[in-house]
Parts: C-alpha cells; sequence; structure tokens
C-alpha cells in the first residue's frame, strides 16, 4: 500500500512539473500595431493661417513605413515595447491606416499600339493574354491641330491645318510650353482674392487654375476656414508670382484707363516685408479683372497669363490683348472692351 502511494505521488509531482514548465515558457506574438504612444498627430500653423498635413514623429514615422512595407515586427510580452525585426516571420500584417491598401481583383490596365481604329475596352476574358481589345463600332479618334508656325514647338506636322478653334490652341500651346518644364522650374503663386489678404483652397476654382498654368499654389495646405493670411506669411511662402483680383472699377470692360490698377500694383509691393519676395523684386506680379473667372474662355486666358507672367521667356510670342480679344470674339462674337489686366511690366 505504501508502495502504492509513493507512486501515486511521483505521478503526481511529476504532472505538477510539466504543467509549470508549460505555463513559465518564453512566448512571442507578431503584431502589425504601433503602440499609440508612439503616434503624434495635429495641425500645425503659420502666422494666421493653419495648414494641413502636420508630419509624425520619427518614432511614428519607422514604425509606420515597416508595417506599410510588410515587415513582420516581434513584440515580446510583457516588455511594452517592439524589437528588432524578425527576419523568420512566416506572415505579414499591415496598417489599417495606411493611405493605400490591396483590393482583391483589381486590375492593371495597360496601353500599348493599337492595331486599327476605334477606342480600347477592357476585356471580359482571357486576361492574362490580351489586357484590351477593339471596339469595331466605335468611331474614328479626333484629331487637333495647331498652326505650321508652331510645329517645332508643338511636335507636330508642318503641314498641319489651322487649329478649329482659338479656344483649342492656346489650350494645346499652354500645355506644350508648359510641358516642357522640370518639376523644379515650376513657380510657385500666391493668389489673392479681391478681398486684401484672403487667398484660395485647394478645391476652388482659382486653385484649379494655378495649377493647369503649370505652377503650385503656396495656400494649397491651408483649411477652408483659415484663409485669411498676413504679410509675414506671404513673405515665407516667397511666392514667384503674385496674382491678385481686383473689383470691375479698377480693371474690367467698363474700364479704360490703368490708373486705379497702377495705384493697386503700387499698393501691394509697398505692403510690409514685400520687397523681399521674388515676385515683388522680379515684378512678376499680375493683376486680373475679375471678370477673367466667369466662363471657360476668360479662364483659359487667365491660365495663359498666369503662365506668361511666371515664365515670360516661353511666350515672347503671344500677346495677352490679341489672345483675349480672339477668344472673346469666338465665343460672343465681339471685342472685348475695357482695360482687363495690368503687370509688373507695365509699370
Amino acid at each position: 500500500m505504501d508502495r502504492m502511494n509513493m507512486i501515486k505521488r511521483a505521478l503526481l509531482l511529476f504532472t505538477v512539473l510539466l504543467c509549470s514548465l508549460f505555463l513559465t515558457g518564453c512566448r512571442t506574438r507578431t503584431t502589425g500595431s504601433v503602440p499609440s504612444n508612439t503616434v503624434s498627430s495635429g495641425i500645425s500653423g503659420e502666422g494666421i493661417a493653419q495648414e494641413e498635413g502636420a508630419e509624425p514623429s520619427d518614432a511614428a514615422m519607422v514604425n509606420s513605413a515597416s508595417i506599410q512595407a510588410g515587415t513582420d515586427i516581434s513584440e515580446t510580452e510583457g516588455t511594452g515595447g517592439v524589437t528588432k525585426e524578425n527576419p523568420d516571420a512566416q506572415r505579414k500584417e499591415y496598417d489599417e491606416n495606411a493611405p493605400a491598401e490591396v483590393v482583391p481583383g483589381t486590375d492593371r490596365l495597360l496601353h500599348g499600339e493599337g492595331e486599327g481604329s476605334g477606342a480600347g475596352v477592357q476585356a471580359a476574358e482571357d486576361t492574362q493574354e490580351s489586357v484590351s481589345r477593339l471596339n469595331e463600332k466605335a468611331e474614328e479618334s479626333a484629331t487637333q491641330t495647331v498652326p505650321a508656325e508652331e510645329a517645332e514647338h508643338m511636335g507636330v506636322s508642318e503641314d498641319a491645318e489651322q487649329a478649329d478653334s482659338a479656344l483649342t490652341y492656346f489650350t494645346v500651346l499652354l500645355e506644350d510650353r508648359m510641358g516642357s518644364l522640370f518639376e523644379c522650374q515650376r513657380a510657385y503663386v500666391y493668389w489673392e482674392t479681391q478681398e486684401d489678404h484672403v487667398t484660395v483652397y485647394k478645391t476652388s476654382m482659382e486653385h484649379t487654375l494655378i495649377l493647369n498654368a503649370g505652377a503650385y499654389d503656396v495656400s494649397a495646405r491651408l483649411l477652408p476656414e483659415n484663409l485669411r493670411v498676413d504679410d509675414g506669411w506671404v513673405m515665407r511662402k516667397n511666392p514667384q508670382v503674385i496674382v491678385k483680383i481686383v473689383d470691375s472699377s479698377i480693371l474690367g470692360s467698363a474700364v479704360y484707363s490703368s490708373g486705379a490698377a497702377k495705384a493697386m500694383y503700387n499698393s501691394l509691393c509697398a505692403r510690409e516685408g514685400w520687397a523681399n519676395i521674388d515676385a515683388v523684386k522680379n515684378s512678376q506680379i499680375l493683376l486680373l479683372s475679375g471678370e477673367y473667372l466667369e466662363a471657360p474662355y476668360l479662364q483659359t486666358a487667365a491660365m495663359v497669363m498666369i503662365a506668361m507672367t511666371a515664365n515670360p521667356d516661353l511666350f515672347t510670342d503671344v500677346d495677352p490683348q490679341q489672345m483675349l480679344e480672339m477668344l472673346c470674339e469666338e465665343a460672343t462674337g465681339t471685342l472685348p472692351a475695357g482695360t482687363w489686366f495690368f503687370t509688373g511690366s507695365e509699370e
């Protein structure tokens, strides 16, 4: 009986030891989560205006970059901190707050040389062998031509016919001239509305005009409720071009003198600290009548004029007054009256 009890006690002790070893073993887990205390967020501002897109802390950038790249991060229980990368990890995890995601079933369209007339459409079958097929019922592709004297700049045939419209001509001209620039050669533009020291938001029509003119908008990161800026903010942005929209009493179809526009120009240059801004030093200030914003053909003229102000050497063959007359006559059948713009070159 004593021997039997001893055997039972030994088995019980062995069982307890096995359980203890199992429970006290070191465990690790793989996670894609970033500790909350490593992430910084918020909105910072300059002067009166506050801007979007505050930069995260260095630690948050490292952790976020590791997660978005699909790197497994091993975290030891009880330490509360992220350890070194685990090169032997078998699975990858992604940050659910990453700015992009992989969507299952999404295809990537490839564009190659066509085999005939008609518009290409996505193939419904044999996608691994062919990514597109021709729609036999599609109409012929439309073409646009420009004057022969512009062939050298446009890369078109020298025997091309005249453009079918002034709007097409100046649109193609703008795209071609500005398309020849490197990103680092594009100017930064400060756009001021009729109200002094009030600029525009990134979803506005004015912002789009700046981008289509081949330039950058210095106010692109401002919040919509913080579009009022001060002279110090403009100085820090140091734009290469300043565009000021003025009232119809200063420039427009009912104004035949540039006296009020010249006074407005001088008042801009005289603002505190503005003498050190590149746009002021280089006389690259453009005053535009608010009428330029009223119709698409006038907006095209405004875009070309912004590009001309930023890159005068690329548009020596374009007369802004003649351009305005061509576009207005084509759209309305009449020539524009009055004085619509004033530039630093007229000072």
